[in-house]
């Protein structure tokens, strides 16, 4: 939990500083990969995903989810309209999705 409250913080504060961040996971991703580990953004793809565990990096998954709640609960937080429609369009076609499985 408190790994989690962690994530929580600074994925708030690249959210505040960083407005592409708030459109894109993987630009939030980097540059949360980037507080946690200088220069990770040099480092490789494969070497982050593969082993973020032991590099001390979060989920890429806590992370969205992470960002998701911000952005319900802090609305200051939120993307452009333009993202906001293209993930409620998505949000939808997921929905549909699921209720097909």
């Amino acid at each position: 939990m408190d790994s989690l409250k962690t994530i929580e913080g600074k994925v708030r504060a690249v959210l505040q500083e960083n407005e592409d961040a708030r459109n894109d996971d993987m630009v939030l991703y980097l540059a949360l990969c980037n507080l946690y580990l200088k220069d990770a953004g040099a480092m490789p793809l494969a070497q982050i995903l593969l082993n973020h565990k032991e590099l001390g990096l979060p989920s890429f998954e806590s992370v969205g989810r992470t960002r998701r709640k911000l952005q319900e609960k802090c609305p200051e937080l939120l993307g452009s309209v333009r993202m906001q429609k293209i993930r409620a369009k998505g949000e939808k076609a997921y929905r549909r999705y699921a209720k097909e499985s």
